[in-house]
């Protein structure tokens, strides 16, 4: 795919693909399909790269823990020399499926053109906080690897513009599309404007491919010259417009708990939420749904007997409802859709 791409696009500098693109994820085997930064898969990647004078971001589930936990889920950056030089590995696996080890910090590394990349993976993207750390250690364009699948379409669409938008930022997203014996992938691999609006989006067919140009010079000028819609520089000077560069003390009183107590902050969570990661596990009482309203009882009475009312009743908050033409059982992932960009000065 990396040929064909620079082929039709001679100007790529940067193509991505999507998480689980490489070795998929197999429920109950995903042990063995586990690999390391030096194995033959990498290898591919380099050579790739090299040939085509392109810089690679590619998806590694999972790669071999070395203290022998779970492995990670791991993003790396391959440049048009054939060498890595970004490796970030995913801070939220999904729950509740995902085995891997969870990452503990985010990165940046330096991409075609000068051009200042990061990375987040699937998940993360729904944490402000991953893109937002990011973006605080320079980077230009944030880099959005997933395995997404329905119903969450629409939200993760819109969650990528949102977050280029608050972080001022670039955002590349590369999403699975078609279907494994599970899910079902939407696609939509997109690239967003560091304004938020959309500058390519592809279908929900697997191996779409959409492209877009980045301008450096654009957003170094809006990052120095924007002011109502510099979220980044206005989250550290707040009230600057009455008080000479304004407040950069942390104002939001979870975030300080986070930082300085964080089992604490982990109680204030539970207590909003759940005490176990099992939610059949949680302390609390059984919440149950509603009784019918008295009009529903009386037609359900007149219709079918008393019988029928007592079996329905109390039964409609917790249904559960799946839409498909034929039910199907665990398998492995299929590839995707990859969104490619280019920086231009």
């Amino acid at each position: 795919m990396i040929e064909g791409a620079k082929r039709g696009y001679p100007g790529l500098d940067l193509i991505i693909f999507p998480e689980y693109s490489t070795q998929g994820f197999h429920p109950e085997k995903w042990q063995d399909l586990t690999t390391t930064l030096d194995g033959p898969e990498v290898k591919v990647f380099k050579e790739a790269c090299k040939k085509n004078k392109v810089f690679g971001i590619f998806s590694i589930t999972g790669e071999k823990h070395p203290a022998g936990l779970n492995p990670y889920n791991t993003m790396i950056m391959v440049t048009d020399q054939g060498e890595v030089n970004y490796t970030y590995r995913k801070i939220f696996p999904w729950t509740p499926q995902e085995p891997w080890t969870a990452g503990h910090e985010t990165g940046v590394a330096i991409g075609p053109k000068g051009l200042v990349v990061g990375g987040v993976i699937c998940y993360d993207g729904n944490m402000p906080e991953v893109v937002r750390d990011t973006v605080m250690k320079g980077a230009e364009l944030v880099v959005r690897i997933q395995g997404y699948m329905y119903p969450a379409k629409e939200q993760q669409i819109k969650v990528a513009c949102v977050r280029a938008w608050e972080n001022n930022c670039y955002m590349a997203v590369a999403n699975m599309a078609g279907r494994d014996l599970v899910y079902s992938y939407f696609g939509h691999s997109n690239i967003i404007d560091f304004d938020g609006s959309v500058l390519g989006e592809c279908g929900t067919s697997p191996d779409e491919l959409t492209y877009a140009t980045l301008s450096l010079t654009a957003i170094r000028d809006a990052r120095k010259h924007w002011t109502a819609e510099n979220h980044l520089y206005n989250l550290l000077h707040r009230g600057y417009t009455s008080e000479p560069r304004g407040h950069a003390t942390c104002p939001f009183d979870f975030y300080k708990t986070w930082v300085n107590e964080p089992r604490k902050a982990a109680a204030q969570v539970e207590l909003l939420t759940r005490d176990a990661d099992a939610p059949e596990e949680a302390s609390g009482d059984v919440i149950e749904p509603p009784p019918q309203s008295k009009l529903i009882s009386q037609t359900l009475a007149a219709a079918n007997g008393s019988a029928a009312v007592a079996k329905a009743a109390n039964g409609l908050a917790g249904l559960k409802l799946a839409a498909a033409r034929g039910a199907a059982a665990a398998g492995a992932v299929r590839p995707a859709a990859a969104a490619a960009a280019k920086a231009a000065v």
